[in-house]
Formats: structure tokens, C-alpha cells, sequence
């Protein structure tokens, strides 16, 4: 049952990509930047009930397409990263080993390739993600009165921070993309599920006598879809 169905929106039809999955427990619509609508699929379900989900969910996709902004952030321009929504000039020198470090006011890649270089960028990424990840945590944590047990930096696409129940938080390196307050505002999130699992009022009462006033939802269903789709290779230009 692998495959794909066409969905009809005002806007016109769109397909959608089936992913079967047995460790999923209900359908779930999600909206991947550079693959396209995706329908999770739990074990054992049949015909009916998926073409039942994408009628019903037909609605949010409509929505979900209009709210995209492709290339609002201008994210995919060669010769710069980006750390806390700001751009970082890059510098490539051809080199055996890869390696990422600053020089000279610039993030300057050694790689023998564009391949290469796209490799250590994207580790650069992940280990300044993890710093500023930690670094947040260590700051919000113990007004909370929370500790996670492991913190987790993965390539999250379409969920920027997850608490599991065992106190693992994840999070998705491409927040360091984002301006740093949008950071700040997930890792308070997910914080706050260490003390309360739910989405319930406690939780947004919690949330909100934290980070009054700050809500990065906005933001991120306007630019996620940028920051999801964004590639190290984008920022790899000419030697």
C-alpha cells in the first residue's frame, strides 16, 4: 500500500506520499519542505480509513501550503552560514582533513571538496546547535526545577523539540538557523513537558510564567518550512 494519492484543494491537486510506519499509533499529516505532503500511516491500516484521514485533513493542508514562504530568510545564499538568525561569512581552503573553525572574522572550511566542505559545515552546525542547546538549558532549567537526563541533537524536520517520557529532550540542530530567543523559547518548551506531559492549560500557564510575552510558533510556521528545507551544501559556493 505503499505509495501516493492525489488530494483535491481549492487551490488544486496535490499529492500526497504515503509512509507506512509501525511505530506510529494514529495518521498524521505532516508538510516536508522539499519532499512535499506526507501521510504517516500506522500498521494495518486500510484503504478507507487513510482516504477518510486526508478528506478530513484536507482543510490543514490548504493552510499549511499558503502559509509557506520559501526563501524569506534568504537561507540558501552561497559563501555565508547562518548562527542566531545572523549570516557568518565562510571561507573554504582546500585541505585533506575536514575541519571548522574561525579565522579572521570568518567560519573558514578546510576540505579537499564541496562535498567535503558541506560535511564540516554541517558538523560545525551540530556541535554549536549542542552548545547553545545545553547552554539554554543550563539557563532555564533550575528556575523550572527540571533536569533532562539526555539531550539529544538530531535532523529533526518537522519537530523542532520532542521530551520523551524517560527526560530525553531532542532537538533539531537547525534551530541554530534561527534567531537565538526562538531557541530559547523550544528549550523552555520542552522543559516544561518534564513537568507536565500534556498540552493542557497547566502547561501553557507554566510556559507562560517563564517566557511571558515570547511565543515562537509564529515564527517558525513561517520560516520552518525554510529552515527544514536548507542544506550545508547551499552555503558551499567557488574556493
Amino acid at each position: 500500500m505503499e505509495g501516493e494519492r492525489t488530494v483535491l484543494l481549492r487551490s488544486g491537486a496535490v499529492k500526497v506520499r504515503l509512509r507506512h510506519s509501525s511505530r506510529a499509533r494514529r495518521l498524521r499529516l505532516v508538510l516536508i519542505p522539499g519532499v512535499g505532503p506526507e501521510l504517516v500511516v500506522p500498521a494495518r491500516t486500510g484503504a478507507r480509513a487513510i482516504d477518510g484521514a486526508l478528506t478530513t485533513l484536507a482543510p490543514w493542508l490548504e493552510k499549511a501550503l499558503a502559509r509557506q514562504q520559501p526563501d524569506a530568510l534568504g537561507l540558501a545564499r552561497a559563501g555565508v552560514a547562518w548562527h542566531g538568525g545572523e549570516a557568518v561569512p565562510l571561507r573554504r581552503i582546500t585541505a585533506k582533513r575536514l575541519s571548522a573553525e574561525w579565522s579572521a572574522g570568518a567560519l573558514e572550511l578546510r576540505a579537499p571538496d564541496a562535498a567535503g566542505a558541506s560535511a564540516a559545515l554541517e558538523r560545525w552546525y551540530r556541535s554549536e546547535a549542542r552548545a547553545a542547546l545545553e547552554a539554554a538549558i543550563d539557563r532555564q532549567a533550575p528556575a523550572l526545577g527540571v533536569a533532562p537526563t539526555t539531550i539529544a541533537v538530531r535532523d529533526q524536520r518537522t519537530r523542532w523539540g520532542s521530551c520523551s517520557a524517560r527526560g530525553t529532550l531532542s532537538f533539531s540542530w537547525r534551530l541554530l538557523l534561527a534567531p537565538s530567543w526562538v531557541l530559547e523559547d523550544v528549550v523552555c518548551h520542552e522543559l516544561c513537558h518534564l513537568r507536565v506531559a500534556n498540552h493542557s492549560q497547566a502547561f501553557w500557564r507554566l510556559f507562560a510564567a517563564h517566557r511571558p510575552g515570547v511565543d515562537s510558533r509564529p515564527w517558525l510556521r513561517a520560516h520552518g518550512g525554510e529552515l527544514a528545507a536548507y542544506r550545508p551544501a547551499d552555503s558551499i559556493g567557488s574556493p
